[in-house]
């Protein structure tokens, strides 16, 4: 009687020591599987100016096709279960509504800018899924997002640079890495901005 208590005692003693192990290396192998999308997802963006508002850290971004994001988020979640937050605005970040405050040009220059070095056309291509994570409070804080390989944003930046600094602008706006926001443990998603 007792060799069997022993023995179960030690079978369960193994499990309790196995299974987390084996839970953890599931949920990593199913975190690090590559996000599956058609390629037309990352095209026909759209070029949008944003209202101004205290919500908006976007002045000029673009917009992806529909559903883009949100089936990017729905992927996340069942992969994470963890509780994040959707941005409030599915933009591709292109300027900042603090930079454009400063800059001293218009929405109506930044789209044509934006138009004249072709990025309503440029291909987006999907680098990967990406996480930022950063102590705060006692807890970290994450940002997901997808990382777009689009050399026409540094042009764009480069153009609008050149431009604010001929008209004597506050604004400088350096590089930007461009990146889609997909989700985030908190609401302050202006803190991310610019992603380093």
């Amino acid at each position: 009687m007792k060799r069997r208590t022993a023995v179960k005692l030690v079978l369960a003693g193994g499990l309790l020591v196995l299974l987390p192990g084996l839970f953890m290396q599931t949920l990593q192998n199913t975190i690090a599987e590559p996000f599956e999308l058609d390629g037309e997802r990352f095209s026909n963006w759209t070029l949008v100016a944003t209202e101004r508002r205290a919500s908006t850290y976007v002045a000029v971004g673009l917009h992806p096709p529909s559903m883009l994001t949100s089936t990017l988020f729905n992927e996340l979640f069942d992969r994470t279960m963890s509780s994040m937050t959707a941005p409030g605005e599915d933009l591709l970040p292109l300027v900042y509504a603090r930079e454009f405050g400063d800059g001293g040009l218009s929405i109506v220059e930044l789209l044509q800018a934006a138009r004249d070095v072709g990025l309503e056309q440029a291909p987006l291509r999907p680098v990967c899924m990406a996480v930022k994570r950063e102590p705060f409070a006692g807890r970290t804080r994450e940002f997901h997002f997808v990382v777009i390989d689009m050399p026409e944003v540094a042009a764009f930046r480069r153009e609008i640079a050149a431009m604010a600094t001929e008209r004597g602008g506050g604004a400088r706006f350096e590089p930007i890495e461009p990146v889609l926001p997909i989700a985030g443990s908190d609401t302050a998603w202006e803190s991310w901005w610019p992603l380093h």
